[in-house]
């Protein structure tokens, strides 16, 4: 007979511990340093934590340990879009370029991609800075230099607020939901973005009967998620964000692979109603990876 072992909600509150962020301190360091440079240029005044905000999944809360990209929203003055405006030819381009120029004096590995986003490469991680506006109406612009140059209109820090406001009603539990469910889509590559992620996390829990419990929980509200994901409809091939009603397209069938993920938690839960607590970690552990306590 096997010993005794944690309880359920402890061991998933061990997973999430794993799943924090290991070198936040850089990327921390690298941001303020940026921010610095940038509000000293721009803004004329010094200070290392205004204008510029994390955004993306790290901005949310939801990132994990291994993020790859962070997402850097960079508010310039209001007169300078005046200036581009007035610009014939692609206005768009000319701001992300003189931007690249700026930030290559700090960082010469700075440049724009294919796709028109603008990168600051280190070793495992990518900054994309983000130069935008404020409009009138308090969104944001930001540049999109394909056919002619357009701005695009978003709103990333209303999404947070409301994510915000969402997870702190609940205990929590959106974004230990969100950082659970992304180390399941690293481990299977499973076709879903992390924004569409986190809205879905947010959707789920607004009905979720569930969303006052505590850790004690988290293997069911793991295994209801995934049985959320698998209902939604192959054809949907988009979603609105959450404060912005941002359309969130998605083209790809992430069902299939909820659904397979949904009959290995089913199987983990029978080991566990039998005490079987090793087997059942070997299941948790084929859901989210190695990140899950042993």
């Amino acid at each position: 007979m096997q010993p005794k072992g944690p309880s359920l909600g402890d061991r998933f509150r061990a997973f999430l511990s794993n799943l924090n962020i290991d070198n936040q301190s850089f990327i921390v360091s690298q941001v303020k340093e940026i921010t610095k440079d940038f509000n000293q240029k721009y803004w004329r005044i010094k200070s290392d934590i205004k204008n510029v905000h994390f955004i993306g999944s790290y901005g949310r809360g939801t990132a994990i340990k291994g993020v790859k990209n962070i997402n850097l929203l960079a508010v310039l003055p209001r007169d300078l879009y005046e200036k581009y405006e007035k610009l014939k030819d692609n206005s768009q381009s000319v701001l992300l370029h003189e931007m690249k120029d700026f930030l290559i004096k700090a960082y010469p590995e700075a440049h724009i991609n294919e796709e028109g986003h603008l990168l600051i490469p280190f070793p495992d991680l990518i900054f994309e800075f983000i130069p935008s506006f404020i409009t009138p109406k308090k969104n944001y612009i930001y540049p999109d230099i394909h056919e002619g140059g357009s701005w695009v209109a978003f709103n990333p820090i209303r999404e947070i607020q409301v994510l915000d406001e969402l997870n702190y009603k609940y205990n929590g539990k959106v974004k230990h939901l969100a950082k659970m469910m992304r180390a399941w889509k690293a481990t299977h590559e499973a076709p879903i973005s992390g924004m569409l992620l986190d809205t879905l996390a947010l959707n789920f829990m607004e009905e979720w009967e569930g969303n006052d419990k505590s850790f004690a929980y988290y293997g069911l509200m793991t295994q209801d998620f995934l049985e959320y994901l698998a209902s939604r409809r192959k054809d949907q091939l988009h979603w609105y964000a959450k404060g912005s009603n941002r359309v969130l397209p998605s083209t790809d069938d992430f069902g299939e692979q909820a659904n397979i993920a949904y009959k290995i938690v089913s199987r983990a839960f029978i080991f566990e109603e039998e005490d079987n607590w090793i087997e059942a970690n070997k299941c948790w552990r084929e859901v989210f990876g190695p990140d899950f306590p042993t």
